[in-house]
């Protein structure tokens, strides 16, 4: 290891232990994101732009449409996630939720961290983040969705710059997002930007049933700002993420999530891999 990788390593691992430096460093990393609403600066800054960033969530659950001749009434996309594992040569997990850790979370374990895979995963301090086997980074992924996180897989374009690691398209990231915590919401502040960078996985859309009473449960679980009521009823805005927090939080099983496209899983994977080489 080089001299500077063992300070560039103490330095992360330090700052990442002290929240009251990562709380404004978290504020800063929200403000980034409002470039992508500016004309000229959206095309230069990093974290925004679309040939840097794409990512999706994978909800735990999401029926099938039955038009396109499946006979499974349900999937699981997070087997994307499982067949990236099996791909990848390299994974490394955080030791605890930057996210959750820093704002004290009440909601979920706070020691379920993010997953990184990829080449530039063994830039991540060890003191923080520690390398893992394919079973264990399944068993992970596992746990994670058990305590109700969702997962999140993609090029996350910001995690180059938290740890100080240089582009080279080779870092996979995934989140297990909390509604309450995680960073992934600041991409709302990007515009039209957000459509590239945070994209709902290809053929998903969510609809809001009869069975809604516009108790506005779900607006509280949207860290997008998706969701309003109008005439007595949940209406879910273009920002929707199609994350399925709202499904699962929704008392009166109101919410469902459709697949409109048999091949999502494949598409899913293929965009993901275009962007990054494991």
């Amino acid at each position: 290891m080089s001299a500077w990788t063992k300070v560039k390593h103490a330095v992360i691992s330090r700052f990442v232990k002290i929240r009251p430096l990562m709380l404004p460093g978290m504020k800063f990393v929200e403000l980034n994101y409002y470039v992508g609403r500016i004309p000229v600066l959206k095309r230069l800054h990093p974290w925004v732009r679309s040939e840097r960033n794409s990512s999706s969530y994978l909800p735990i659950k999401i029926s099938v449409d039955q038009t396109l001749g499946q006979p499974e009434n349900e999937v699981m996309p997070p087997q994307i996630l499982h067949d990236l594992i099996d791909l990848a040569n390299t994974h490394v997990i955080m030791e605890c939720c930057l996210c959750r850790n820093t704002q004290q979370c009440e909601n979920h374990a706070i020691d379920i961290g993010c997953l990184f895979m990829g080449p530039s995963a063994n830039d991540i301090p060890e003191k923080i983040g520690r390398r893992v086997t394919k079973e264990q980074a399944h068993a992970h992924v596992e746990k994670a969705m058990e305590n109700g996180l969702v997962p999140m897989a993609g090029k996350v374009r910001v995690d180059n710059f938290l740890f100080l690691t240089p582009e080279r398209h080779q870092l996979l990231s995934v989140c297990f997002c909390c509604h309450c915590c995680c960073m992934m919401g600041y991409y709302r502040h990007a515009g039209a930007q957000m459509d590239q960078m945070m994209v709902p996985i290809e053929g998903a859309v969510v609809e809001v049933t009869d069975a809604c009473k516009g108790c506005g449960t779900c607006i509280e679980t949207c860290i997008f700002k998706a969701i309003t009521i109008e005439n007595g009823r949940a209406v879910h805005s273009d920002a929707c993420r199609v994350c399925g927090r709202c499904v699962r939080y929704c008392p009166n099983n109101a919410v469902t999530l459709r697949l409109t496209q048999k091949d999502y899983l494949e598409k899913v994977k293929k965009r993901i891999l275009e962007y990054v080489d494991l």
